[in-house]
């Protein structure tokens, strides 16, 4: 049979402990108590898991996407967790009291004095109170050995809820999103059924919107949808709707679908597309313009904008223009060839003007699909720099970067002026054109004294774009699941023609406007000089780039949604689930991962001392003041009659304690 009991002894080689003591308790059998020890291993398990949940679930795609969306009824859950936070730090302490009368028991984590004992009287180590009591006794009033490595622990576990549970909070918001609603969404933007249903296949709004510089805005609640792959924080167009299309960085792909006023999910039918225009540094990066000399003329225009259209041995189209003569004057005059290559003017170089629609030849991104014949577009400029009406004003030549390796329309001869450079401007003969037919395009006898003219800057576009449905994931603002459909219905008998294919109408915008290009990218207007205006600055290849980035993205919302932004001719789009207006959880002033990492530690520890001690038999549910009483009726007979011991205010000013080593063991 065991006994427990708590003695007093004089160890082999400590001279300051005075003789030994031993209290044999009346015998009592040992007990294992489970309610604290299952509260302590399940306990700080469940409230870790539960915040690791709403971090990962709800804190961490909250930075998924440029709109708020989640499931309904997240404001219980952020009520429940401060609800948790009241009874957390209770469940701690509750379970580590428990194991505290086992560990007591273990000679490792016994304690070296009566005076240490009682330092764990009312769990000192569980709250402020305790924390300051103890630094005030070693800091201030400088005693040493009430709390020993037992106490220390016990306190840094209780600390660690004390301080993750309050970060917690602050981890955690209440914000303004969206969650799913039942109903079906009013939507605008073109169907399958109708994308052919269009007045023009020129659009007036997309030039009129690339000339002053619009953004290029979505409309409704103005979501861009993106592949899962694409990381949305590297293009500030899509970080904060409503999204806009980029203008200085191309972008792989996306997927523009009818836009409701919120957002929406389902199955969604609409325009996918990738595009990227990159600046030119060397002429080797031209596959269309390179060929121009190799190429025939198909046709030519004279008025006082000259243009012009060749055709290249395997197709593609190059246009060639130069600026307007203005009667009222400036002092910047253009020179730009434009290459094109489709799967129209690949498969049918000998029509006029071919224009491509969908009609399944356009390639996709699936892995059939071969990148390299995606639609390009190559812009190369000359500029030349003319005097103002009204005498010089400062002017900056500066160009960076410049095309490397491409001629110039014009040679300085060694008085100065400049005379046309034929070389640049031959191509191959035809039944209609000889060789020299494209050099009215660089007759100086037309320009005013040329004063300088810069190299040439160019722009290189890589374009793919079809049509399909897909699935929409409005928490991240993604799609995926991508399925292209068939060509979209053509009737001509109640429609113009067929809507042309993504890229058509960027050309449109573009070729024969110079000083728009200005405009376009919202650059400084020119100094106004009486009556003329003055340029002080060559168009950058940064400032073309824009431009013709700009007219990709009118051309995009043409196709999609006509260029229009109201919902008047809204539909109901029965395919799609609608959200509304409700509060989310949101990521606060602190980095969840603080109090994550706190929580965890508490947990593990927390799991382990419930294992390896908690089912341990002891003598006493906890260290309780029964507890107290009970030994101290014990041990009362044999410390009574120590000096100073019953005269003390403070246990802690009981030296006597300090010298009666406390062993709660089993016998």
């Amino acid at each position: 049979m065991q006994s427990h009991s708590v003695a007093s002894e004089k160890p082999a080689g400590n001279s300051n402990l005075n003789e030994v003591l031993e209290v044999q308790h009346p015998e009592q059998p040992s007990s294992r108590f489970l309610k604290r020890t299952l509260v302590l291993i399940f306990a700080p398990l469940a409230v870790t898991a539960y915040y690791l949940w709403i971090w990962l679930y709800f804190l961490k795609r909250d930075s998924e996407g440029p709109v708020k969306y989640g499931i309904n009824n997240q404001i219980w859950i952020f009520y429940s967790w401060f609800l948790i936070g009241v009874f957390g730090l209770d469940w701690s302490k509750h379970g580590l009291i428990g194991v505290e009368a086992a560990m007591l028991q273990t000679y490792f984590w016994q304690v070296p004095s009566a005076a240490a004992l009682l330092m764990h009287s009312e769990s000192s180590w569980s709250g402020p109170g305790g924390w300051i009591e103890c630094l005030t006794m070693r800091l201030v009033r400088r005693k040493k050995g009430l709390t020993h490595r037992l106490w220390y622990l016990l306190a840094f576990l209780s600390l660690l809820p004390f301080v993750a549970l309050p970060l917690s909070g602050l981890c955690l918001e209440l914000s303004d999103g969206y969650v799913p609603a039942s109903d079906s969404p009013m939507v605008v933007g073109h169907t399958w059924e109708d994308f052919n249903r269009r007045q023009s296949a020129y659009y007036s709004a997309a030039l009129s919107g690339w000339k002053i510089g619009s953004p290029a805005t979505v409309p409704g609640i103005g979501i861009i949808y993106t592949p899962g792959y694409l990381n949305r924080e590297n293009y500030s167009s899509l970080a904060h709707i409503p999204n806009t299309l980029p203008l200085d960085e191309g972008i792989p792909e996306i997927f523009l679908t009818p836009q409701a006023k919120n957002p929406i999910s389902g199955r969604a039918w609409g325009f996918h597309a990738g595009y990227n225009c990159s600046i030119v540094k060397d002429s080797s990066e031209f596959t269309i313009l390179n060929k121009k000399s190799s190429s025939t003329v198909y046709n030519l225009g004279y008025t006082d904008q000259e243009w012009g259209s060749l055709i290249t041995s395997s197709g593609e189209r190059i246009s060639i223009f130069n600026s307007s003569i203005i009667a009222d004057g400036n002092n910047l005059w253009g020179y730009a060839e434009v290459g094109v290559r489709n799967t129209a003017t690949v498969s049918n170089p000998s029509t006029n003007q071919p224009i491509p629609y969908y009609d399944g030849t356009e390639p996709g991104f699936s892995e059939s699909d071969d990148p390299s014949k995606a639609d390009i577009l190559e812009y190369a400029l000359w500029q030349v720099r003319l005097p103002g009406s009204y005498g010089e004003q400062a002017f900056n030549s500066t160009l960076d970067p410049i095309i490397k390796g491409m001629g110039q329309p014009f040679i300085q001869t060694a008085n100065g002026s400049y005379v046309r450079n034929n070389t640049f401007f031959k191509v191959q003969s035809n039944d209609g054109y000889n060789s020299s037919a494209i050099e009215i395009f660089g007759d100086p006898s037309r320009l005013y004294s040329i004063v300088s003219l810069a190299p040439p800057i160019g722009v290189r576009c890589q374009i793919i774009s079809v049509l399909g449905t897909a699935e929409l994931n409005p928490v991240q603002s993604t799609f995926h699941s991508f399925e292209r459909t068939p060509s979209p219905p053509f009737d001509q008998s109640v429609e113009k023609s067929q809507t042309p294919r993504f890229g058509v109408i960027t050309r449109a915008t573009i070729l024969g406007r110079y000083l728009e290009i200005f405009t376009s990218s919202n650059s400084p207007a020119p100094m106004t000089v009486s009556n003329s205006y003055f340029y002080q600055n060559y168009i950058q290849p940064q400032t073309l780039q824009k431009s013709i980035m700009l007219a990709h993205a009118m051309d995009a919302l043409q196709l999609m949604y006509d260029g229009t932004y109201g919902f008047e001719g809204a539909w109901l789009n029965t395919n799609l689930t609608s959200s509304k207006p409700g509060k989310l959880l949101t990521t606060g002033v602190v980095l969840p991962a603080i109090p994550a990492v706190l929580f965890m530690i508490w947990a593990v520890c927390c799991a382990l001392l419930g294992v390896f001690f908690g089912f341990r038999r002891r003598w006493s549910d906890c260290l309780d003041g029964y507890s107290f009483f009970r030994l101290g009726v014990d041990s009362a007979d044999d410390v009574k009659e120590k000096p100073g011991t019953l005269r003390a205010k403070e246990f802690y000013e009981n030296e006597a304690l300090f010298s009666l080593q406390a062993l709660v063991r089993d016998m």
